[in-house]
């Protein structure tokens, strides 16, 4: 769906949670204060609790990545906050007055990519080149224009339409060093109801001028980007030093003083990604064991960090990693695009140590999460391993939320949990339905729904977030 003016299909007020002077939190109201714009008319109405019955899949949070639910004729109901109030096979007494919404689509958790880059968008599918030589050619040189304000907001509206036109409903989003680039993506993800992490990027070398930050100036746009972060709802803020290479000795040692000092923060950055890479992080930190080592000795290695990518990762540094609970994050499409190396998935699983999905986008060339779960699991084959379907879903769901440290709010459907949810058209392509109908098991509709849904006429319709719906596929006609 295309929309001329912002914000037609997104809410029409940021949700804020500022305390009082009392320290009190303000009151929320029962959905008054949660419209969804629903026309450029300006029209607006009022969310209202609701059933919303089809088949229905999602894992379970606990230990095992298996668990899970799957029904042909479910129903979730959704209250009035937002949240999921019921999941089963019919709609308990208590609220059966609710409105009903019948689907034949397949009602799926919110996907959730846990790395990404949204200034690099534009520069997604650019030619050739290393990482590094990448990020000099094609990245760089878009970064530099976030510091325009309407560019930034420009960009951050089209980023969110299309995460939500793929039923991703939350992500951990890389910024860059603007402070203008950050209040675009935070005040889109405000009137989206998208659940965002993210923060200004700390970059002090090994870049062009225009995209770098001396430390006493981050020190100031950061405490501007927390407060400012702290009043909005379904927002979590990241401290964000883009890469070891690309920081000095005293930006990381504040990076981690920040991180010691704020128990509600993250930290996400890359780590191991290529040799080139490596070997630079090696000469710039001559004293450290390994890449790890550094984020370690300013403070940055607990279990509130997100690592991306760790291809190359070493035995000292498994056994550090696990310890910490600190999660990685596979960017299969980005990997094989630059042609970084493969992911060792064996490596983290039989170290129990937590894996997320992220596109990587402009790196990774598609915000699908379909694409990314084929990708990854190809990469495993490469590497002697097959990947069980629900290790996928459960890596792009409940494995993003345990990394942004939400698995109690995010990440499957369940009570007690935000409504954020998609609904996937598995009925208007004859080969990819029929795929779904010969399958024996969920776990071979779950497979073949992964590599059948980016090539074929299934696909997200319609994605929901805090129980709202956020975009819908205008071509969607007729009953479901």
């Amino acid at each position: 769906m295309r929309s001329q003016r912002w914000p037609s299909f997104f809410f029409g007020k940021v949700q804020r949670l500022c305390p009082n002077e009392n320290g009190s939190r303000p009151f929320q109201g029962p959905p008054s204060v949660w419209w969804f714009m629903t026309n450029d008319s300006d029209a607006a109405e009022l969310c209202e609790p609701f059933v919303v019955q089809g088949p229905l899949f999602t894992l379970l949070n606990d230990r095992s990545v298996g668990t899970y639910t799957y029904l042909d004729n479910g129903s979730m109901v959704v209250g009035d906050q937002g949240k999921i109030l019921y999941v089963g096979p019919s709609v308990p007494a208590e609220y059966s007055h609710y409105q009903v919404k019948k689907t034949r689509h397949l009602i799926f958790p919110g996907f959730i990519d846990a790395h990404v880059h949204y200034p690099q968008l534009p520069v997604i599918a650019s030619y050739g080149a290393s990482l590094l030589e990448w990020l000099d050619k094609y990245t760089f040189p878009e970064e530099a224009k976030y510091s325009q304000r309407p560019y930034a907001e420009k960009r951050a509206r089209q980023f969110l339409e299309l995460m939500l036109k793929r039923g991703v409903t939350s992500a951990a989003v890389f910024s860059t060093i603007h402070e203008e680039a950050f209040d675009a993506l935070l005040g889109a993800a405000s009137y989206s109801g998208f659940n965002l992490v993210s923060g200004v990027t700390a970059m002090n070398r090994g870049a062009p001028d225009n995209v770098l930050v001396d430390v006493g100036l981050f020190k100031e746009v950061s405490a501007k980007a927390i407060e400012s972060g702290r009043c909005v709802e379904r927002f979590r803020y990241a401290i964000t030093p883009r890469f070891a290479i690309s920081c000095t000795e005293g930006m990381l040692e504040y990076c981690g003083r920040l991180l010691e000092s704020n128990p509600s923060l993250l930290m996400q950055t890359h780590i191991n990604e290529t040799k080139e890479e490596v070997l630079a992080t090696s000469n710039l930190f001559p004293h450290a064991t390994d890449y790890l080592d550094v984020y370690d000795a300013f403070g940055l290695l607990s279990d509130r960090s997100l690592f991306a990518h760790g291809i190359y990762t070493t035995e000292s540094e498994y056994e550090r990693w696990a310890a910490s609970g600190a999660s990685v994050i596979h960017c299969p499409t980005s990997n094989t695009f630059l042609g970084s190396g493969l992911f060792d998935a064996s490596g983290y699983i039989s170290r129990d140590i937590n894996v997320g999905m992220g596109s990587d986008v402009g790196g990774g060339v598609s915000l699908n999460p379909f694409v990314t779960m084929s990708e990854a699991y190809k990469v495993a084959k490469l590497g002697g391993r097959v990947l069980d379907p629900f290790q996928l879903v459960y890596w792009h769901t409940l494995g993003g939320a345990k990394a942004i440290n939400q698995a109690g709010f995010i990440g499957s459907l369940e009570p007690g949990k935000w409504a954020d949810f998609c609904l996937i058209d598995i009925t208007s392509d004859d080969l990819g339905f029929e795929a779904w109908e010969r399958s024996n098991s969920v776990q071979e509709k779950l497979f073949g729904l992964t590599f059948l849904s980016h090539d074929s006429m299934n696909k997200v319709v319609e994605t929901y977030a805090g129980g709202i719906s956020r975009w819908k596929d205008a071509t969607c006609q007729g009953p479901e």
